[in-house]
């Protein structure tokens, strides 16, 4: 069924960028900057080796209170259910086999209509599953159906296909993960053949690869799309991370899915993606899913979701720690020159939450014409206001461009110390000298009075507000120097996003402040690795005891709970795309890397080579 590797296969990232004659003196300098910090940012790829059509030995056994074979084997015999039948379920293939993939990775689920909840219940040595492949594929298939509908085809050879290839996976479920990712090329190369030759034999064969992957993002709109609770435990403790839906089209919006015929976004869209729209506007419509954070042609914020972090008493009873947003760019990357849209969708933000902060993790550097995101930048401060607007660039292209953060900083201490000295705190008396220390004093006057906080909640908030507090007292300069070289493997930058929002969010539940949101392009790489630092600060606060700083437990759990991964392959991600794309680590993370940025987040994009 598969086609064979001839040769090792040797995968790498590269950050392509295309420089004009007036840009070869920044291209070089970015150049070196990559190459420099290379081993440091990269994924670290083990050797591929050539996999064989034959079964291999069977991974380790699942131990533990794991979902042991058994319940995995009926969750495989329940996933060809309907084989015999004319049509192919695919929305139930792909669900059972989310199910048999988070299974595999000690995980079970407990699902009520558009609710899920992942219980950890123990940790795995890995988080690979083929399943995650196997969805990929299916989600081929299902694409190619999707365009015989759409130009009016019989697409029954594709769920034939679908079928086949199901019971194929019955006995190559074992294998590497090599032999899948192959797997996936080989099938989506035949899918792309079968359709240049039923459907668009006029078609250059790249451009229907373009459009299969396209379709692949609209047809994951016939899916549910959960509201997700991950559980897991840190040592004794519980925790939960709830990432729900939140935001719904405004008037205008649904008005301008219904008036599509004549609006520009619409007719300046290639043909295909007009009856891709015109096949799903109704999902548009209803407000039960997110929007898929690869449709970037259409209005409405992609990939939005409201997050809260979790903390469970012996009775099972939850603590919301804090809470924030994050989502995709507001700015339509392929239609930037146009704000209309970015401004529509600020207003649909603000329609469910008023006093909201803007901060974007892309990099202020070159126009999309050079593969740059300045204009997305640039363009969500126009319309967000400088106020609002917060500017943290966390990846290679960020680095030589200024954070915008002080005096969002300034004002965040302001708002803790006159909590802090309310009335409805009854030992501020405690904190009038750390008060005059954030104010007044100098760097040695904050540790002081840190080291005499007594409540050990309060030492860990007030020692990250220090940090903040030091950032925003550094020159422009000081700080790049410091992200860029004296702290080379770190991430000084997302170190600066991840206390700023981590503070803000633990304030928030005590007092009345602005709410933050947070996002990259897509809203799923940095945005999901800003998520994980975010979070482990948030816990480290609330229980010091974990002790963030000099262990790895806190990120350990949290990156092998997959909360982030699998949220990047369901809703507004892509089906079967667990995982986020690499972004540059810091300290820590960076021993959590394989686990963060496993190898089925990027197949986004399938080359035909």
């Amino acid at each position: 069924m598969y086609s064979r590797l001839s040769n090792s296969l040797n995968i790498s990232l590269k950050i392509k960028m295309v420089y004009s004659k007036h840009n070869i003196l920044l291209g070089h300098l970015m150049v070196f900057l990559s190459a420099f910090r290379s081993c440091y940012t990269s994924n670290k790829r083990s050797d591929l080796t050539p996999p064989s059509i034959s079964k291999i030995a069977d991974p380790k056994p699942i131990a533990g209170s794991k979902p042991n074979n058994k319940e995995i084997k009926e969750l495989l015999k329940s996933v060809d259910h309907k084989k015999n039948d004319a049509d192919f379920d695919f929305e139930t293939t792909i669900e059972i086999l989310r199910k048999i993939a988070d299974a595999k990775r000690g995980i079970r689920w407990h699902l009520s209509g558009d609710n899920l909840i992942r219980e950890v219940i123990d940790k795995s040595d890995s988080l690979y599953a083929a399943e995650d492949y196997v969805v990929q594929i299916i989600n081929i298939y299902r694409a190619a159906k999707k365009i015989c509908e759409l130009y009016e085809k019989n697409g029954t050879p594709f769920e034939k296909m679908a079928h086949t290839f199901m019971e194929h996976y019955k006995y190559n479920e074992k294998e590497t993960e090599d032999f899948w990712i192959e797997a996936v090329k080989d099938i989506n190369k035949k899918v792309v053949s079968k359709l240049h030759q039923i459907i668009l034999p006029n078609e250059e064969i790249s451009s229907i690869n373009t459009k299969l992957r396209l379709a692949e993002n609209y047809v994951g709109l016939d899916d549910t799309h959960y509201n997700i609770t991950t559980v897991f435990k840190i040592n004794d403790k519980k925790f939960g991370l709830e990432d729900k839906k939140w935001l719904q089209l405004t008037e205008k919006q649904k008005s301008a899915f219904r008036n599509r015929k004549s609006a520009n976004w619409y007719n300046r869209l290639d043909p295909f993606e007009q009856k891709l729209i015109d096949g799903y506007f109704h999902k548009f419509l209803e407000g039960n899913h997110y929007l898929p954070t690869q449709i970037r042609n259409v209005p409405g914020c992609r990939n939005g979701y409201q997050k809260r972090i979790l903390a469970y008493d012996q009775n099972n009873n939850p603590t919301t720690l804090g809470r924030y947003y994050h989502s995709g760019a507001l700015v339509s990357p392929t239609q930037w020159k146009d704000e209309t849209i970015t401004k529509d969708n600020w207003e649909e933000i603000k329609a469910f939450v008023k006093n909201i902060e803007f901060i974007s993790l892309n990099h202020n550097i070159l126009p999309p014409t050079l593969g740059g995101e300045e204009h997305i930048v640039e363009g969500t401060r126009r319309v967000v206001g400088d106020n609002q607007f917060i500017y943290i660039p966390i990846n290679e292209l960020g680095t030589l461009t200024t954070p915008m953060f002080k005096p969002q900083v300034n004002k965040l201490i302001e708002e803790s110390i006159h909590l802090h000295n309310s009335k409805k705190n009854k030992d501020k008396t405690r904190y009038k000298g750390l008060s005059k220390a954030f104010k007044e004093g100098n760097k040695k006057d904050r540790q002081k009075e840190i080291e005499n906080v007594k409540n050990l909640k309060d030492k860990r908030y007030f020692s990250t507000l220090h940090l903040l507090k030091e950032a925003a007292e550094k020159t422009d300069y000081e700080n790049k120097v410091i992200h860029n070289f004296i702290q080379p493997r770190n991430n000084y930058y997302a170190t600066i996003g991840s206390n700023y929002i981590a503070c803000k969010a633990v304030l928030g539940e005590q007092n009345s402040t602005s709410s933050v949101l947070f996002s990259c392009k897509s809203g799923k790489d940095r945005t999901g690795f800003m998520s994980l630092l975010v979070d482990a600060n948030m816990i480290s606060m609330h229980d010091p005891s974990l002790d963030i700083d000099k262990g790895t437990k806190v990120y350990t759990r949290l990156a092998y709970a997959s909360h982030y991964q699998f949220l990047a392959s369901v809703n507004g991600g892509m089906a079967g795309r667990f995982g986020m794309k690499p972004v540059r680590n810091n300290e820590i993370s960076r021993n959590m890397t394989n686990e963060l940025f496993p190898k089925a987040a990027l197949y986004t994009s399938i080359n035909l080579s």
